[in-house]
């Protein structure tokens, strides 16, 4: 006969349901990304991407040119070849002093990008903490799964050996023995494949880690359990129009539409900008291989050293410009906006009714499971007690294998039941802290 158990490697790492979201929240893929993103929107959260700072660019112009006059319209036109070269170097400043409180609107714009992008990271992080809560206790679950079947396995085992011993000294007979034997190989086939479920939930919730490394095997130091409390209905609505992640980030879009809708409008208002700049020319002229004609038809050479010529230049210069017509592009651009903005609107009333409605889903099933789970719970004590007993009646010879077997069934039912009914309830428990927005603030340490 084989024996089945359950061995735990040497030196396996704790791991309990804190460090598991620790872990998760700083390998989880996506997190990173988001919080990626949340240093871009930091970086264009800036008065200087809004457009209140002035635009300073240098320029340098080099410039050379060959000119060789061949044959000339005008006999008193200059001849010959003529070389010329020059370097402007040049600053030039540009300046919006004023376009209808555009630059605010776009710097509020850009702070409500931040927290949207904030926000993006918080519905990630929140939902990350919730499939890792469910991912541990799945895996704690098929653990205590896998104990209740162990059990179940080492009673049977126990009842084969008992049986033998009956039956070699003869006061059992071979068909007691057969069943036993049945009973004892159908326990192992359910331990064994128990034992894959649970191997499979940890491979589930090293994914959910980003551990490289499927196959580790932990020890889960948190027990399948809950602290079951009383919710009203109006305080846990209370908490989802407060705090509830998703609808945050929701009425955090509809305030950049209001900005949107703010920003095309002020193209309506003036525009008084800034130029100022300076500039230094410095031009250089080879005439040595020209000829100057003269009047009396012949040519003379021209001076064997360059000409060379400075010139400095200062500018600065307002412009107020307004836009009396172009074609009704400005109200079509803040018509459209102020239609985003409703649609927004529309979105924001429709993600409410959808959180409402999982709200009260949430609610009724917690309620529901919360009852369940105390019905399982007495069953199972219940079960175990007429285990107890049942197993003095079989030792004494009241009860046969057959009736004692049903028993030991039942009692393995009614735990496998009450596990479950209890991830049941804690399933539904980490919804309801998802919807109210407490997942974050309970599970996550700054």
């Amino acid at each position: 006969m084989v024996l089945i158990a359950l061995t735990k490697a040497a030196g396996q790492e704790e791991l309990s349901l804190s460090d598991a979201i620790q872990l998760g929240l700083e390998r989880n893929y996506d997190i990173k990304i988001e919080n990626r993103n949340v240093e871009i929107a930091e970086n264009n959260n800036s008065w200087g991407e809004a457009g209140r700072y002035p635009t300073v660019t240098l320029n340098l112009n080099q410039n050379n040119s060959l000119t060789d006059n061949v044959k000339t319209a005008s006999p008193f036109q200059l001849q010959d070849q003529t070389i010329s070269n020059s370097l402007n170097p040049s600053v030039n400043l540009d300046w919006t002093l004023f376009n209808g409180f555009k630059i605010n609107m776009s710097k509020h714009r850009l702070e409500q990008l931040q927290a949207q992008s904030k926000g993006n990271a918080d519905i990630v992080i929140a939902n990350t903490i919730q499939s890792i809560i469910l991912g541990y206790y799945k895996a704690v679950l098929e653990r205590e799964r896998l104990d209740e079947f162990q059990k179940q396995l080492t009673l049977s085992g126990d009842k084969y050996e008992y049986t033998k011993i009956k039956s070699d000294i003869g006061s059992a007979v071979s068909t007691d023995l057969l069943l036993e034997e049945a009973n004892y190989l159908t326990d192992s086939t359910n331990f064994i494949n128990q034992e894959l479920s649970y191997r499979n939930a940890v491979r589930d919730l090293n994914v959910l880690l980003a551990e490289q490394d499927v196959d580790k095997m932990y020890v889960l130091t948190d027990e399948l359990e809950v602290d079951i409390e009383t919710y009203e209905m109006a305080d846990l609505m209370a908490k989802l129009n407060a705090e509830n992640v998703d609808l945050k980030k929701q009425f955090i879009a509809q305030r950049i539409l209001d900005y949107d809708v703010a920003i095309r409008r002020a193209d309506r208002y003036p525009q008084l900008s800034f130029n100022a700049g300076y500039s230094h020319n410095r031009s250089r002229v080879d005439l040595s291989n020209a000829s100057f004609p003269s009047d009396d038809g012949t040519s003379s050479p021209g001076p064997a050293d360059p000409l060379n010529a400075i010139t400095d230049t200062y500018f600065a210069n307002f412009t107020l410009s307004f836009t009396l017509f172009n074609g009704g592009k400005i109200n079509r651009a803040i018509e459209n906006a102020l239609i985003n903005e409703d649609i927004e609107n529309i979105r924001t009333e429709r993600l409410k009714n959808s959180l409402y409605r999982d709200l009260a889903k949430a609610h009724d099933e917690y309620e529901i499971r919360t009852r369940l789970y105390r019905i399982s719970d007495r069953r199972k004590q219940a079960t175990e007690t007429n285990l107890r007993i049942s197993e003095e009646k079989f030792k004494n010879g009241t009860i046969n294998s057959f009736d004692y077997r049903t028993v030991q069934n039942d009692n393995l039912t009614a735990a496998i039941q009450e596990l479950q009914s209890l991830y049941n309830v804690i399933d539904s428990k980490v919804s309801l802290m998802r919807l109210t927005g407490g997942i974050i603030e309970t599970y996550v340490t700054e």
